[in-house]
């Protein structure tokens, strides 16, 4: 088996632990900004954290699909035309995750949480131009257009994965 083949049946874990990875490298960016600090505040914490366990959600059902259920490597994730329910599984969490986060932002004020918190952005203290409630509501309502356009897109290719 070469590197190639490795990545490709292990993508998700590669996935899961850039997640993983990202949220830490925020943990430390907030420690290192002090405790009197909005990034440090006890609503920012949660939210990082449930935004890094919503993040890997897709990957761990990746995974699934890839150590249980019979899906052999990334590239049959660019066939969901194969109806395989991993497969699906993992464009449904992905679009779930979309919408919910979009529901969130406009109905339960989402946006402004995001915002007063300062939840993001601590990788990249002198860029601003997120944190706005506007620039987060449309982000938000573009994410589940973005990604039923990108299944669309998907399910019209003919990808075809190497025979294994």
């Amino acid at each position: 088996m070469n590197l190639f083949d490795i990545l490709a049946h292990y993508f998700w874990l590669l996935c899961l632990a850039i997640s993983g990875f990202n949220y830490f490298v925020g943990e430390r960016a907030v420690a290192r900004s002090g405790a009197g600090s909005l990034e440090g505040s006890e609503e920012a914490k949660v939210l990082r954290r449930r935004f890094a366990i919503v993040a890997a959600l897709p990957w761990v059902v990746m995974g699934v699909g890839m150590t249980l259920g019979g899906v052999p490597d990334v590239w049959y994730y660019f066939r969901p035309q194969d109806q395989n329910p991993y497969v699906w599984a993992w464009f449904g969490s992905v679009f779930l995750i979309a919408f919910a986060f979009a529901w969130w932002v406009f109905f339960r004020d989402g946006a402004a949480k995001i915002i007063s918190s300062k939840a993001f952005g601590t990788l990249s203290p002198g860029s601003n131009w997120m944190h706005t409630v506007g620039r987060v509501k449309f982000f938000a309502a573009l994410g589940p257009i973005w990604i039923a356009v990108w299944i669309a897109i998907v399910v019209s290719t003919d990808v075809h994965p190497a025979l294994k």
